[in-house]
């Protein structure tokens, strides 16, 4: 059986904001198609290790290589949306905006781009609200909008940075079975504080806490998570 291909290798990595070191010396391979979860306390670094995976940061140090040729798609939801919910738009029009990779940045959404909308609106349960502005929804359906647009590009990196924070239990669930109806070519990272064993088919975890070192699955739920105050 071959081993899976690597989809992205970080070498020596590490990034500071000012003087702070948030990673140091970070060696990670995450291969194609892995369910992999980061866990860690708060400040530990687990969002800043995510943001540099999906290059919305650079590293301070160290290298982050992409298998072919760097060319990627991929799909985020971030823990606390990092845009002004007063801004007037629309749930769809939102949604929409995890198509942009598709297509070019100037073109108006196709059919096809709006047929994918419909279909994750309708996974999350948000088809009455596709026409609502952001500003109109609870924490919770914001959430489920946010896991629509990170779905709809079909990535083939799936980034879920504590992706059940402000949702009901049957939201929850539903999430959960998404991720598992996923092809098994989408590598799927899970950031999280703690992680229940039932709610995501990890198949490896990693301990981030300025540096990264690997956690054994079975002893997850005995592993006291401290809470820090640095940069996450």
């Amino acid at each position: 059986m071959s081993e899976p291909r690597p989809l992205v290798v970080c070498r020596g990595v590490g990034f500071r904001y000012g003087a702070d070191v948030a990673l140091a010396g970070v060696d990670l391979t995450v291969a194609a198609g892995e369910r992999l979860a980061i866990l860690g306390p708060n400040g530990g670094g687990k969002s800043t290790l995510v943001r540099l995976l999906l290059g919305l940061l650079r590293p301070s140090e160290g290298e982050i290589a992409w298998a072919a040729g760097g060319r990627h798609w991929s799909g985020y939801v971030p823990q606390f949306p990092a845009f002004d919910r007063g801004f007037p738009l629309r749930v769809e029009e939102m949604v929409l905006q995890g198509r942009l990779g598709r297509r070019a940045s100037w073109a108006p959404p196709s059919g096809e781009d709006r047929e994918a909308a419909a279909r994750a609106l309708s996974r999350l349960g948000l088809e009455e609200l596709r026409g609502a502005y952001l500003t109109e929804l609870s924490g919770g359906e914001l959430k489920r909008a946010l896991v629509a647009r990170a779905l709809v590009g079909e990535p083939e990196l799936l980034v879920l940075d504590e992706p059940t924070a402000s949702l009901d239990e049957p939201s929850r669930r539903r999430l959960w079975e998404l991720v598992e109806e996923l092809p098994a070519a989408t590598t799927v990272l899970l950031v999280t504080h703690d992680l229940a064993p039932e709610t995501f088919r990890a198949g490896r975890a990693v301990l981030v806490d300025r540096r990264v070192e690997s956690l054994a699955l079975g002893e997850l739920h005995r592993l006291p998570l401290l809470c820090g105050h640095r940069h996450g």
